[in-house]
């Protein structure tokens, strides 16, 4: 796949599939690893087979019963390969009629800044009972059945074109999938655009749905403490706006942001005025960015007209 700046239509990135219905020649090319219990007694066998185009196991479900696992990249493979790639290591199936028991659905594009300048973003956005994990690199938000994780592709795969980011919609279990009406590998592949759009938005209503009420708004408590911190500066510091701007990180805050707090602040007005000219002065130096232009954005990427 061609990772392109511009953004295009969601595409399957990764399945899972799952199959009690399989056969395994007697001469394959499987690996065996028995587990072990507490007593060091055999409890399971598990048979798998890595490759650059599949990644298969071969082992008991919780009920004991022999179940056939296998992941591969849609974007990097086709269907027909994988099932030649699976014959040609001894095991068969049919692969259409397998159910999916994960699957993410992605989007990206070239953002205009770096992804950590959205962290602040994204963490205004968050919304619901959830689990994150942050770094430079990556932002995820969601639960062990769905959750949505926005990461550097550039980084990633090492492209020439700085800053394209993926946002994938990630579906663990087919528990969501199977509500709209996903449950074998041949209904995902045949889920037109409208159907993978609504899959993968629904990560982004559940757990970032504060994020459209950004691009107008801030937090009335974080942009109070801010005006104080504002005010306060104004009265104890030689050069306030300079202190201010190193003190919130204006490259994180937005500019617009600081000019409303400049504004807002109770300060005289000739203060004002010095300070609006210092603030687009240190953003021009530091390129920052509009907050509401960057949540545009990322709400680009939950829009199919984007």
């Amino acid at each position: 796949m061609i990772i392109s700046p511009i953004l295009g239509r969601p595409t399957i990135d990764k399945i899972h599939l799952k199959s009690f219905d399989f056969r395994v020649k007697t001469s394959n090319m499987l690996r065996g690893n028995i587990s072990l219990d507490e007593q060091g007694r055999a409890e399971r066998e598990k048979y798998y087979f890595n490759s650059s185009t599949i990644n298969l196991t071969v082992e008991p479900d919780r009920q004991g019963k022999d179940c056939l696992k296998v992941f591969f990249n849609p974007n990097k493979v086709e269907h027909e390969q994988v099932l030649q790639e699976c014959r040609r290591i001894g095991v068969d199936f049919p692969i259409l009629e397998s159910q999916v028991i994960r699957s993410d659905i992605e989007r990206h594009q070239q953002l205009q800044q770096s992804l950590l300048s959205y962290h602040s973003i994204f963490n205004q956005a968050l919304s619901g009972r959830t689990l994150k994990t942050t770094n430079n690199q990556s932002f995820r938000v969601g639960t062990g059945t769905i959750q949505i994780e926005i990461y550097d592709k550039s980084i990633q795969a090492k492209l020439k074109e700085p800053n394209i980011v993926r946002i994938e919609s990630r579906y663990l279990k087919p528990n969501y999938l199977q509500k709209q009406g996903i449950y074998t590998l041949e209904s995902l592949l045949n889920a037109d655009t409208s159907k993978l759009m609504q899959l993968y938005i629904r990560p982004k209503d559940m757990y970032l749905s504060n994020l459209t009420k950004l691009q107008g708004n801030q937090a009335v408590e974080q942009l109070g403490n801010y005006i104080s911190m504002y005010e306060q500066l104004h009265q104890t510091s030689s050069r306030p706006v300079t202190s201010f701007a190193l003190n919130v990180c204006l490259n994180t805050l937005g500019i617009e942001t600081a000019l409303m707090i400049n504004k807002a602040a109770n300060i005289t007005r000739n203060q004002r005025y010095n300070g609006r000219k210092q603030l687009l002065k240190i953003a021009s130096g530091l390129s920052t960015p509009v907050q509401s232009d960057m949540v545009r954005e990322i709400l680009s990427y939950f829009n199919l007209a984007s």
